[in-house]
């Protein structure tokens, strides 16, 4: 994953602070994994962790993934890879080289929710993050469920056209998913890139249509379903403060790990009349409180954060339960591989997949993790908790108790 940061003006992949919030989630696991048998027996070897620095924007360089396939002959060998960083294109094409019949590397990844990022193009990859659609699933199941108090006529699915996995593939689920929520067409828009981030002037067509749409008497359109990355949203948020039709509310739907926002960019919502709800893989503030739907593997994750010495809100963006998960998915393999062989290979680790489910399920902090029980064999973990979470004060207003979405 990346492990540092471009100098500014230039954009990164991931920020400090997610990279700082990974890294914690990680080691607490690792903790885990080493004094207890939160993951499997203890006394199996002990577990190291090393880390890689992909670079500040996710480039792929054959001579890096080539140190990490030599890694699997070294006196203690390299079994799996976890992490990943985000869905962007450096990314995949790391997996297809670990993957790759010569190599043949297992992985975890943690934030890659991009759907496409998945076990059918890359064999040996796993994810603890639900995919772009699931994200979209999980919405449909929000609204089908929550008509009376989420009363959203027609929407329109706001697009960023960069051929990026993240934001292409959000784009097809919700198109796909949503279909029966989505009365008219999808306003383009060129994103940001990890070298230039969208400025608000982007979104000044979008948002022209956007007000037609919303003041149509035959669409009415109340509802934006935004796939974009979220580094883009604060400039969307921008135009949408000086449109025509700020009068009318709008609620826009995200799918997204991290959707984090300054104090000052969600006052920003409450001007342009705006709120956002957002299908997430983590929901820190209510799980820390024990609020239904909390996963049964949390509170353990959470003694072991705290033990570490962090603190509760770098919890907030979901970093850190994600790559926590991800570590504990690669160890209970490890673990299940090691009931046969003292120091397992990367052929018995990928193997054990397959068996990380009923007995052997992954008690994460982010849900009751099995692998291999999809039946599209995407390698997504499912029994993951989508939680939903709402910024902005205006406009409907998301149900205190609602029920999160579980992946299957």
């Amino acid at each position: 994953m990346p492990l540092s940061v471009a100098r500014p003006p230039v954009a990164s992949a991931m920020s400090l602070d997610q990279i700082r919030f990974s890294l914690q989630g990680a080691y607490a696991a690792l903790q885990r994994a080493n004094s207890s048998s939160a993951f499997g027996d203890k006394n199996a070897p002990a577990v190291q962790l090393l880390l890689v620095n992909q670079g500040s924007r996710q480039p792929f360089h054959v001579e890096l993934v080539d140190q990490i396939a030599a890694l699997r002959t070294a006196e203690n060998p390299l079994v799996a890879v976890v992490g990943l960083g985000s869905s962007f294109q450096g990314s995949k094409d790391v997996a297809a080289k670990l993957s790759a019949r010569d190599v043949g590397i297992p992985m975890v990844g943690a934030v890659t929710s991009a759907t496409d990022f998945n076990a059918v193009s890359y064999p040996t990859f796993h994810s603890v993050s639900p995919s772009n659609m699931d994200y979209a699933l999980a919405l449909k199941d929000l609204l089908d469920k929550q008509r009376d108090v989420l009363p959203l006529r027609s929407g329109m699915i706001v697009a960023d056209q960069n051929d990026d996995p993240y934001p292409r593939t959000l784009t097809a689920a919700f198109t796909e998913v949503l279909k029966d929520h989505i009365e008219t067409g999808s306003p383009p828009f060129n994103g940001g890139t990890v070298d230039s981030p969208a400025t608000p002037n982007v979104f000044t067509p979008v948002v022209l249509n956007l007000c037609n749409a919303v003041v149509d008497p035959r669409l009415q359109t109340d509802t934006v379903f935004f796939a974009g990355r979220v580094a883009d949203f604060p400039s969307f948020a921008e135009a949408l403060k000086v449109r025509s039709c700020r009068k009318h509310p709008l609620t826009i739907m995200v799918g997204a790990t991290g959707f984090q926002l300054t104090p000052q960019q969600v006052g920003l919502l409450d001007e342009a009349n705006v709120s956002v709800i957002w299908a997430s893989s983590a929901d820190a503030p209510a799980w820390v409180a024990n609020r239904p739907g909390t996963p049964d593997g949390f509170a353990d994750f959470l003694k072991a954060h705290r033990d570490a010495g962090f603190r509760d809100d770098s919890l907030n963006d979901g970093y850190a339960m994600m790559h926590h998960d991800a570590v504990a998915s690669a160890v209970r393999a490890v673990r299940v591989a090691a009931l046969g062989n003292s120091v397992p290979g990367v052929a018995d680790v990928q193997t054990q997949f397959g068996n990380l489910a009923l007995a052997h399920q992954v008690h994460g902090a982010s849900g009751t993790l099995s692998f291999g029980l999809r039946a599209n064999g995407d390698g997504r973990a499912t029994g993951k908790v989508v939680a939903y979470r709402q910024l902005g004060r205006t406009g409907p207003r998301l149900p205190a108790d609602v029920a999160p979405y579980l992946t299957r």
